[in-house]
């Protein structure tokens, strides 16, 4: 590809120096202005329009200056390109040698346009006049007469000088649109035979995502021997403020086998600010633009490859104490075989306060704020429908990936976790996941997870396990959660199915079970909703005082998923004497639950930690609870009076039982005592 636009550059140029002599002689310019757009049309199958004069110079160095000078391709109205002048100078001696130095080659307010459409077409294709007479045996200009030897006519530019030059930039196919304005283009001594030559490049660059243009800059030393294949770019500086990317890169042998190599490092740079300068807005939030300031982020990477592979062989790169040691390799797909990916990643203590900080404590906000700040979040958090993600199925089954993840801790002020080990594997189609025994919270999570993509509607499975965690280190700094301490032990075993993010969550299916031991539990919410109904009893008895807190020597439960979060969930909690049990579900997109629910105090043989009058044994006490995620633990669940009339219906006939069980104890004979308590079961039961 390269050689063949050489090619055309280096017709394009021959044709200028012969109208240049041409003009020299017979001074027509009108005759030579058509003469080299029909030239540029047979070469190049573009349209060149040349509006203004046609200046010849002959001494001291054959030179032409176009003034006015538009390009177009033929089935296409939007303008191609366009300059107010171009000049090109050539060193008569040289071509006579044989060989094409530009002295100067000079563009003023150079404008050029690319534009593709929805179905990926592109203003610039246009079929090709050089490749179709190549392809009919038709000569073009080589280095000798035999076009075997692959070698083209030398050429080089002693000066070459664009000045406030323009690029606009839309691919809709895409969706991405940018802009460069003011770009300067400084070279000397630029060759394609070998020699060294220095390039400076600067620009502003605008992306849709910016309000304002960025500076960039670009220098380089540059040596290209196209004969040979060979590009070298050394001592390559490229400024984006706050970021400076400095390095090497080669390539060799792209006219046969291509091979690469090279190495790049940064500064110490604000990735913050740099995401504010390229405009990238969801970055920057996440970064949060309350803080003063954001750690400071450095990396440098060496790499290799040829036309089968890409090797990352060393990534090293820090933000701010957090720090990151990477290799990876990539296997390019072949009629044969997809791609592989090998990974593996190796970080420090990683401490996301400090990436992620939150707002200052100390700096209140008024209502006023807080109301408004809930509006913009009301107008800019996205619909569950809006949010929906399809699950990369393609990628899935293109690629076979192989990799893993140490992370020696993580931290925020809210959690803790160390020595996380995580591995990954894509084989055709599935990806597997497995969490190795990682220290969480005083005890220890593993689990694996499966997608299984090879169907339209993908399987995914999940297992988890978490051992003796400690509930108060992860509740402590949430007061809505923080009622219940002690070591909790779970297991998560879930399935879903479907093509997108949506369709998993709704099709959730499996169970929690967990089980918490040396535990407390603030019982205030459940003497709450006891005291309220027990004094509607119709003879005043209030249930006997409970204390605040207390340690059940049995705390478990678990929830039952069947096709998604949002209804019929199923939901059991066991201490000791007590049992909790109902149904509801989760309203994601509301961020909000509704659960009804079922709070029993079991009577004999299970252990009375929770003190009440046996008249309220096995008593199934209705209650409501539904709130928003973020009300307070105390608005969360409230008894459901509609029921009161069957709630004391069941305490009138304990009341009747009770009655009669004394009756047998009193004045039944002790030989029938049991054949009656029998007949009282039947009758009640």
């Amino acid at each position: 590809m390269l050689k063949k636009s050489l090619k055309i550059v280096l017709v394009l140029a021959l044709l200028l120096i012969v109208v240049v002599v041409g003009l020299a002689t017979f001074l027509n310019t009108d005759q030579y202005k058509s003469a080299l757009e029909s030239a540029i049309a047979s070469s190049t199958g573009y349209q060149l329009n040349i509006a203004g004069d046609l200046e010849v110079d002959f001494f001291p160095a054959m030179g032409l200056t176009l003034n006015d000078v538009r390009l177009r391709n033929p089935a296409i109205p939007q303008e191609l390109a366009s300059t107010s002048a171009i000049s090109l100078r050539v060193d008569r001696g040289q071509l006579l040698r044989g060989k094409l130095l530009v002295q100067e080659l000079l563009a003023d307010d150079l404008h050029i346009n690319y534009y593709v459409d929805v179905n990926g077409g592109a203003i610039w294709d246009v079929d090709n006049p050089i490749r179709d007479r190549q392809a009919s045996g038709e000569s073009t200009i080589t280095g000798g007469d035999d076009d075997s030897n692959n070698e083209i006519v030398t050429v080089s530019f002693d000066r070459i000088s664009i000045a406030s030059a323009s690029i606009d930039f839309q691919d809709l196919s895409r969706g991405s649109r940018y802009s460069v304005d003011d770009l300067n283009l400084q070279s000397s001594n630029a060759n394609l035979e070998g020699r060294p030559f220095s390039l400076e490049l600067d620009f502003l660059f605008l992306n849709k995502g910016m309000t304002e243009p960025i500076g960039m800059g670009l220098q380089s030393n540059i040596v290209a021997d196209v004969n040979n294949g060979n590009i070298s770019i050394s001592d390559l500086n490229f400024n984006v403020t706050p970021m400076l990317l400095q390095g090497d890169f080669i390539v060799s042998n792209f006219n046969d086998d291509i091979r690469f190599e090279g190495s790049f490092e940064t500064n110490n740079f604000d990735p913050q600010g740099l995401a504010q300068s390229l405009g990238l807005n969801e970055i920057d939030d996440e970064f949060s633009a309350n803080s003063p300031t954001s750690p400071e982020l450095a990396f440098n990477f060496s790499f290799s490859g040829d036309q089968s592979q890409f090797v990352l062989d060393s990534l090293s790169a820090s933000l701010g104490t957090s720090e990151v040691e990477a290799d990876a390799s990539v296997r390019f797909a072949t009629e044969l075989s997809p791609a592989n990916v090998s990974y593996d990643i190796v970080t420090n203590a990683i401490d996301l306060s400090t990436l992620f900080p939150d707002d200052d404590p100390d700096n209140d906000t008024t209502t006023e704020t807080e109301e408004t700040a809930t509006s913009i979040a009301a107008v800019t958090t996205p619909s569950r429908e809006e949010s929906d993600t399809e699950l990369p199925l393609d990628a899935l089954n293109a690629m076979n990936v192989l990799g893993s993840i140490y992370i020696e801790s993580l931290s925020t002020e809210d959690f803790y976790f160390q020595d996380i080990n995580i591995f990954t594997n894509v084989e055709d189609g599935v990806l597997d996941i497995e969490i190795q025994p990682t220290n969480a919270y005083g005890g220890i999570v593993q689990g694996a997870i499966r997608l299984d993509g090879r169907s339209a509607d993908a399987e995914l499975s999940t297992q988890l396990s978490f051992n003796r965690l400690n509930i108060i280190e992860f509740t402590s700094t949430v007061s809505r959660f923080n009622a219940v301490t002690g070591q909790l032990n779970a297991e998560v075993d879930y399935t879903a199915s479907g093509a997108t993010t949506n369709a998993l969550i709704d099709s959730l299916s499996g169970s929690t079970t967990f089980a918490i031991t040396e535990n407390s539990v603030d019982i205030g919410v459940i003497k709450q909703v006891f005291t309220a109904i027990a004094a509607l009893s119709p003879t005043g008895e209030a249930i006997q005082q409970w204390p605040d807190v207390i340690q059940f020597g049995e705390l478990s439960g678990y929830i039952l998923l069947d096709n998604g979060i949002g209804e019929n969930q199923q939901v059991k909690l066991h201490m000791d004497n007590f049992d909790v049990t109902g149904t509801g579900g989760i309203n994601l997109e509301e961020e909000s639950f509704d659960y009804d629910l079922s709070f029993t105090v079991l009577g004999e043989p299970h252990t009375q930690t929770i003190p009440i009058n046996e008249l309220y044994h096995n008593v199934s006490w209705p209650v409501d609870c539904s709130a928003a995620f973020d009300a307070d633990v105390t608005r969360y669940c409230r008894p459901d009076f509609t029921q009161v009339r069957e709630i004391f219906t069941q305490i009138g006939t304990n009341a009747a039982r009770n009655r009669l069980e004394d009756v047998i104890t009193d004045q039944v004979p002790d030989e029938l005592q049991d054949a009656a308590r029998g007949l009282l079961r039947n009758i009640f039961n």
